[in-house]
């Protein structure tokens, strides 16, 4: 049996304490004085990358420096390689000192009587940039020891990753990354062998190999590098000679500055984060800011300055172009103000979503008729854009022509339905623009009476063109594939109902010009003006792309060209044209949840047994209203008098039905002070004890000629006028009009009130019937 003698049993132990020792003070060295992290110590501005990688901005590091952190695979292997001969060929073998070199470069500075090298690796180097010290020997013993301890901490690709965003290329600029844009306008995964040389070889001395300011010597120390990777056989004679033979840069570039808006605002959103690989593509986003920039240019003498897009992806919410205004450095009119993420009234571009909400709730269809009268909502009476009003129209073609009352009308049947009003959808859609409660906007908002965004417009729209499903919008690509199914605000087929009639909107004239060509293709779309036309905004989807435009002054000011049809609308098609996007979509296919039926050419309700021509209408099954027609109707009538007569007046006469077309009072009575003629329903028989002619509606308040006094102090809601009136035992239904406009919809006996204002006021009540009463009182405001 082997067996040690006493004396190298000592020597043993001695070397096993002394092992332990080290070790011991190695570990309590990592662990009281660990090394500073580079990344910490020297941190990277941000980059901001497009969806392929290209560089759209890098910004400056806090200490200013144009310092960005890659990855090593964004780092072309010609510029490893030539790093890797230049600075440290053995770096791969060594453990962060080379025992070789430190002999070597002693042997050298003893034989010189000076310091003519440092031996040091690249990890020596990372040490000296992470904690700078003037150049002497304990500098150095510095450096060893905290090479030794990366060198422990990290792997070499980490290591190497590190000195290669850090070291130094002149001026502020630091970092492969920068250096390679600065010097050759290209990312450094791109650079050729003569670029890597020319940059392998400043860190070293960045002033005096400076390619800009001193091309020989810049020349000369590439040239010698080359010289050495031919030696080594790592390039070849070819290569060799296409180094030597490649010219210098001659100027520096300027760092990328493109999508400026853009790029400040997702780094904003995203702190922390040295690199952002976006969802922009910088192609669409470069065409996209020519054709807003043109567009402004063209408008200028109009009194509009500045415009505003975004290009959303429907089917994934990301943000592929946004252009914040149409120069980011025309500072007379606020060319930094990004006018994609600035909140702004956006007119009547949010109705497209109360139809949605309306067809969801069973509350109409599209061909279903809604009536466009004045009318008073509480003491809200809204106009339609022209001033005019049209009786009753499909509802359809009221969102298509983008009437305001009839919008008004389903906010307010929204409001009172189960699951709330427009403010509530809005707000779990994500549009976080509306800080206040929903009484603060009130039914206004559908009209534009809120502020939101562009971006939350589009992606409002993007709700849409998804049939009902709500994402949130993306700026930045996930790292992984996720699959995110959003969350479902309306139903896929009152989603595509609505698209379907936004496809009819009248386009632009300018779009005229190619409605026949191969590119001409089914686009919803919608326009908006907002009050005192300081806003025009249009929205359209185009395939699986949503595209939403802006045009207006940042200053507030407005301009009466600010409509969305004049100017908005043909900023959106010639994007869509210009950019070339694709036609096809899922929100083409009808979804199941839709189906037809046949429905009352007139009223666009289901057939009833008294209705003319039919045709075929689409409707959601079990949501949809499935009452059938109430405007084609027939009515008993004295077969020679053709009076009507009821159950209290047809004893002992001849009788038969007569087809008539009723028309509620308030629609009636509009289109027939309009000028058009609508079929006379028969009066009834004037002998009937229960529906005399003396049983008109007679107003009982207010007082005919009476005059009211408005008194200071007191709120208008407390001097309301009471408005009532005597009618027929046979009255079920009564409409109170105040100055022509609709107040409201009663049954016989309920009170109505008016929140006086200072004037002449005719208040007129209408019954089922058709007959009416009227009286006109005076108000006045008290001195």
């Amino acid at each position: 049996m082997f067996r040690l003698s006493s004396l190298k049993r000592r020597r043993l132990l001695r070397m096993l304490l002394l092992v332990f020792l080290l070790w011991g003070g190695w570990w309590l060295g990592l662990k009281i004085a660990p090394p500073p992290d580079p990344y910490t110590v020297r941190p990277a501005g941000v980059r901001v990358l497009d969806r392929q990688g290209k560089l759209l901005r890098g910004f400056l590091s806090k200490d200013q420096k144009r310092r960005w952190r890659l990855e090593l695979n964004e780092i072309s292997p010609e510029l490893i390689n030539a790093v890797l001969r230049h600075e440290d060929r053995w770096f791969y073998q060594h453990g962060g000192v080379n025992p070789a070199a430190v002999v070597r470069a002693a042997w050298g500075n003893l034989r010189a009587g000076k310091i003519t090298s440092g031996a040091s690796t690249i990890t020596m180097q990372l040490a000296r940039l992470t904690e700078p010290r003037p150049r002497n020997l304990r500098a150095k013993l510095h450096q060893v020891w905290r090479a030794c301890q990366y060198e422990s901490l990290y792997s070499k690709d980490q290591i190497l990753t590190m000195y290669l965003n850090l070291a130094p290329y002149g001026g502020n600029v630091e970092g492969v990354g920068a250096a390679a844009h600065i010097f050759f306008n290209k990312p450094a995964a791109e650079l050729s062998w003569a670029e890597a040389c020319q940059l392998a070889i400043l860190p070293q001395s960045p002033n005096g190999h400076d390619p800009v300011r001193q091309p020989d010597s810049a020349r000369s120390a590439r040239n010698d590098l080359a010289q050495g990777l031919w030696d080594a056989g790592i390039i070849d004679q070819q290569i060799h000679e296409e180094i030597l033979s490649s010219p210098l840069p001659t100027h520096r570039w300027p760092s990328p500055f493109n999508a400026p808006h853009f790029s400040r605002w997702t780094r904003q959103r995203h702190p922390g984060h040295a690199t952002l690989r976006t969802t922009l593509d910088a192609a669409v986003q470069t065409r996209t800011e020519e054709i807003v920039a043109g567009r402004v240019r063209r408008l200028r003498p109009l009194g509009i300055t500045q415009g505003a897009a975004v290009i959303l992806d429907s089917r994934s919410g990301q943000i592929i172009a946004m252009v914040g205004s149409a120069d980011f450095h025309d500072e007379k009119h606020q060319g930094q103000v990004n006018g994609a993420v600035a909140p702004r009234s956006p007119g009547s571009t949010l109705k497209p979503l109360v139809y949605a909400m309306a067809f969801d709730r069973g509350l109409t269809t599209p061909d279903a008729l809604i009536e466009d009268v004045p009318r008073w909502f509480a003491d809200y009476s809204p106009k339609n854009f022209d001033g005019l009003f049209q009786g009753v129209v499909k509802t359809g073609k009221a969102l298509q022509s983008s009437l305001n009352v009839p919008a008004v009308a389903l906010a307010a049947e929204l409001e009172q339905s189960q699951g709330g009003g427009l403010h509530g959808f809005l707000k779990d859609a994500g549009v976080a623009s509306l800080d206040k409660p929903s009484g603060h906007y009130g039914l206004t908002l559908v009209l534009g009476g809120g502020e939101v965004t562009l971006l939350e417009l589009a992606s409002l729209y993007g709700l849409l063109a998804r049939q009902g499903v709500w994402l949130p919008t993306r700026d930045v690509l996930p790292k992984a594939e996720t699959a995110d199914l959003g969350r479902r605000l309306l139903g896929e087929g009152a989603a595509w109902l609505t698209m379907q009639e936004l496809k009819g909107v009248q386009r632009p004239d300018p779009e005229i010009l190619w409605q026949g060509t191969s590119r001409r293709f089914e686009i919803p779309w919608k326009t908006g003006t907002s009050y005192g036309y300081r806003d025009a905004w249009s929205v359209g989807i185009a395939g699986p792309w949503v595209v939403a435009v802006w045009l207006g002054n940042f200053s507030g000011e407005g301009s009466p060209h600010l409509t969305g049809g004049e100017v908005a609308a043909p900023l959106l098609f010639s994007l869509i044209e210009g950019l070339s996007l694709e036609s096809s979509g899922t929100w083409h296919q009808r979804p199941p949840s839709v189906a037809e039926r046949q429905i009352c050419a007139l009223s666009g309700c289901p057939v009833g047994d008294h209705c003319g021509p039919a045709v075929t209408g689409f409707y959601l099954p079990g949501i949809s209203p499935s009452s059938v027609c109430t405007i084609h109707r027939t009515v008993e009538v004295d077969a020679l008098s053709l009076q009507t007569v009821c159950s209290r007046c047809r004893a002992d006469r001849l009788t038969k039905q007569l087809p008539v077309e009723w028309w509620p009072p308030q629609v009636a009575s509009y289109l027939v002070s309009g000028g058009l003629a609508l079929p006379n329903i028969p009066a009834h028989n004037p002998d009937c004890p229960a529906f005399g002619p003396s049983e008109a509606p007679v107003i009982t308040s207010p007082q005919s000629g009476s005059e009211y006094f408005l008194r200071r102090g007191v709120p208008l809601e407390d001097q309301a006028i009471a408005l009532d009136a005597s009618f027929g035992t046979s009255i079920r239904q009564v409409w109170w009009f105040v100055d022509g406009v609709l107040l409201q919809e009663v049954r016989p006996g309920e009170k109505v009130f008016y929140v006086p204002t200072p004037g002449r006021h005719q208040f007129k009540v209408v019954d089922d019937a058709g007959r009416s009463g009227s009286l006109v009182v005076r108000v006045h405001k008290m001195e």
